[in-house]
């Protein structure tokens, strides 16, 4: 089976590409001409709408918009998510794409409170999950067109090695900024009372579940699935893990800060309840967390 895949210079699209290799004939797709096998740019729609991609039987996009490119532009951000997807998944219909297999987001549901499940009603409040969500139904109306299917992959707080350190825009993220802090300065600051918690997933687990919705176990699945990783905690307690490796890995102190007065905010506890669940079964090595944090602090 052929695939074509977008945003494999990325976090989660490099440990996409390099699951889904082994397997199967890839055709990369993205901005990058010296990165990817066909130049695509999901900015410029007509572009797209007269490309002639590979033939291929399924696509998966991993190349969706992210919180910075609502900072910088918003405007051009909900083009590439709407009309840019639009042309994207048209392109790769005509390329005899039946598959299409899309990464969102959790944050597609809305608020980080409560259990979270795959049947939850969608209801996003930014315009980045707006724009994901906007994304999905294009996906899906397109599956629908060509009689084929649409599998939405939603994980939470993704974490992995960034393969290109020189475009990695997301370094802000918790999952990021925390260990660098601790290896950096050797003091990790929240900015809340940190008691919400995120699920911690990481790339290599979202490639597997790819590999599965392509040509595995889940190869007739669709509709939306949660990307799980084995650990669910709180921010405060995420940091807490973060310094207590970076301590033993430097042989040096670090501390986590957070605003004295946030416990007593009145919405301190909101989303301490949060757990997102899924009904497919997810299994992940032992230590996954730990050992990036390792590897990632290394780095710094």
């Amino acid at each position: 089976m052929r695939i074509l895949l977008t945003g494999a210079t990325g976090l989660i699209g490099s440990a996409v590409a390099d699951r889904l290799r082994a397997q199967h004939p890839l055709v990369t797709l993205g901005r990058q001409a010296d990165r990817v096998d066909v130049v695509v740019d999901l900015s410029d729609p007509a572009q797209l709408d007269g490309l002639q991609l590979p033939d291929a039987e399924c696509l998966v996009h991993c190349a969706g918009v992210i919180d910075e490119d609502f900072r910088a532009e918003p405007m051009a951000a909900y083009r590439r998510a709407t009309y840019g997807a639009e042309a994207l998944a048209r392109a790769a219909a005509r390329a005899g794409c039946r598959r299409f297999i899309y990464l969102s987001s959790t944050h597609v549901y809305g608020a980080q409170v409560g259990t979270i499940s795959e049947e939850a009603p969608a209801n996003p409040q930014s315009h980045y999950a707006l724009a994901h969500f906007c994304t999905e139904q294009l996906f899906r109306r397109q599956a629908a067109v060509d009689e084929g299917s649409c599998v939405i992959l939603r994980p939470n707080a993704v974490f992995g090695l960034p393969p290109h350190a020189d475009t990695f825009q997301r370094w802000s993220l918790i999952p990021f900024s925390f260990p660098r802090e601790a290896a950096e300065t050797g003091r990790i600051v929240l900015k809340s009372s940190g008691l919400q918690r995120r699920n911690f997933v990481s790339a290599a687990a979202i490639a597997d579940m790819a590999a599965r919705c392509v040509a595995g176990d889940l190869a007739d699945a669709a509709g939306v699935i949660n990307v799980l990783g084995a650990d669910t905690e709180s921010v405060y307690d995420f940091a807490q893990r973060c310094r207590r490796i970076t301590e033993t890995q430097r042989g040096r102190p670090c501390v986590v800060e957070r605003p004295p007065a946030s416990l007593e905010a009145p919405n301190a506890g909101a989303g301490s309840d949060f757990m997102p669940v899924s009904r497919f079964g997810q299994p992940r090595p032992a230590g996954e967390l730990d050992d990036f944090i390792r590897r990632f602090t290394a780095l710094c």
